[in-house]
């Protein structure tokens, strides 16, 4: 149980609680700076794993303890590391998604019949697949159904190449189209060009205004295949009613974008960890003005809260409980189970429900993570991603940003 990995906020207590009746020496090479349950680390600490142990450092860097038990047996040895506090701007406003791929995405195959009622499906018969992604038609970029229907059509020989990309591999394939009754060429496909919803925006650090939200990957909903961002943006969205969930049954918040032309932030990057990007303009949280991102090592079981919005654009805060932390020492999208509590929130949405996701979640003064799935047969409950994992994509974001 003794933890691998350690970050410290420059300053800020960590408590840890073990609670097994042994005696340990932790042992610490140039440990000065570090406190142990109000202990310099000269030499050695001891400590009884009964009680809970408190670890402090006001000064930034990196510390090796060695846990011993009776001061004598080597058990485990623990990384710690003294980062500054960092704060972000809180979210829980409700956001319009909309996400373009590079290209089109095949989300079906239908037949086409000629002038004679014989029905072909060319493109199905060419081996193209439903959740491939066509980048380009006879060496043009296709951004739309529209710009495929157009290079199809004023093709001389009706043989298209298509550049297809398929599970990180791209290759041609050649797809003779056909004339339908209508007059038109064709080549069976149902393809999808924009993907569009609604979500709740996590937090966004605002020296550098790039946002966090939803907390977990954009699918396209028919393939279930991952998008790949060409270009996307976020907008306002209002929140007009709620589908409550119920056992087995999905809930979901029904919204309305909002002054679509107003754009409030681009899309860079839609990942396990959520979808990221900059926002344009500073968004404002009615409950806290800037809130310091907690370390994963800092959350734990317990009562907490969460900020989203079920009616308008008005966010509200509401009573949840952390039942169950999960040791990380690398990012995992499911990093915690919650619990909905709050009576006002289960009366409208019965629990978790589909475009709550992204929804910040505080704990102890820290935002510690976000909303990200639900379970389907207990929709009270559900999944939550830490806060750190979130704010190490926006910095490596951030790093490739000319």
């Amino acid at each position: 149980s003794l933890p691998e990995r350690l970050s410290l906020i420059e300053g800020k207590e960590q408590k840890i609680s073990i609670k097994v009746p042994f005696t340990f020496e932790i042992l610490c090479e140039n440990g000065n700076n570090l406190l142990i349950n109000g202990e310099k680390v000269q030499d050695f600490v001891k400590i009884n794993l009964r009680n809970p142990v408190t670890i402090q450092s006001a000064k930034l860097g990196s510390y090796n303890l060695e846990w011993r038990l009776f001061g004598v047996i080597p058990v485990k040895k623990t990384k710690v590391e003294v980062i500054p506090q960092i704060e972000v701007v809180p979210g829980g406003h409700s956001i319009g998604v909309k996400l373009k791929p590079n290209g089109v995405i095949v989300v079906g195959t239908g037949p086409i019949s000629d002038e004679k009622g014989k029905s072909y499906i060319p493109a199905k018969e060419a081996g193209i697949e439903m959740g491939d992604t066509i980048l380009k038609a006879n060496g043009i970029y296709v951004y739309s159904a529209e710009d495929l229907s157009t290079i199809i059509n004023n093709d001389d020989d009706k043989v298209i190449t298509l550049t297809i990309k398929r599970n990180g591999a791209i290759f041609d394939v050649n797809v003779k189209a056909m004339k339908n009754r209508a007059g038109i060429y064709q080549l069976g496909l149902w393809v999808r060009d924009i993907t569009a919803g609604v979500g709740t925006l996590t937090f966004y650090h605002p020296a550098t205004r790039i946002y966090a939200a939803l907390g977990h990957i954009i699918s396209d909903s028919d393939t279930g295949k991952i998008i790949e961002i060409g270009n996307g943006e976020i907008i306002r969205a209002k929140i007009t009613s709620i589908l409550p969930a119920k056992k087995n049954i999905p809930g979901e918040k029904r919204g309305v974008f909002v002054k679509e032309e107003e754009v409030i932030g681009n899309i860079l990057e839609n990942n396990n960890f959520g979808i990221f990007g900059q926002i344009y303009e500073p968004l404002e949280n009615p409950y806290y003005a800037q809130i310091p991102v907690a370390p994963s090592s800092y959350v734990h079981p317990g009562k907490a809260e969460i900020l989203t919005v079920v009616e308008g654009e008005s966010i509200q805060r509401y009573e949840v409980e952390i039942l169950r932390v999960y040791k990380q020492e690398a990012p995992s999208p499911k990093s915690m189970v919650i619990k909905i509590t709050d009576p006002r929130l289960l009366t409208k949405t019965g629990g978790i429900v589909q475009g709550m996701s992204g929804s910040p979640i505080i704990q102890d003064g820290f935002l510690v993570g976000a909303i990200t799935h639900v379970f389907v047969n207990d929709p009270a409950k559900g999944y939550g991603v830490f806060a750190e994992w979130m704010l190490k994509e926006i910095v490596k974001i951030n790093e490739n940003i000319p």
